[in-house]
């Protein structure tokens, strides 16, 4: 696998959506790639960051409940 063939599947890998196959592969190239082992260590330090600040907000009912009478008026 060459660099930006695993720059590609460290996205991927990050939201957990490569094929045991494809997890194989990355793992056999940040084993062998000092660069991309580090970009792929940064990046899930930067994921963590991000779930950790994440604020999550209820959405209001009335807004919900808009959102559902648009849903079953288009379908």
């Amino acid at each position: 696998m060459n660099c930006n063939k695993a720059t590609v599947l460290m996205s991927a890998a990050l939201d957990g959506e490569l094929s045991p196959k494809e997890e194989e592969e990355l793992a056999q190239h940040l084993a062998e790639c000092p660069e991309c082992r580090a970009e792929f260590q940064d990046a899930k330090k930067n994921q963590i960051i991000i779930r950790e600040r994440i604020v999550r907000v209820k959405a209001p009912t009335t807004l919900i409940e808009s959102i559902t009478r648009l849903t079953s008026i288009t379908t």
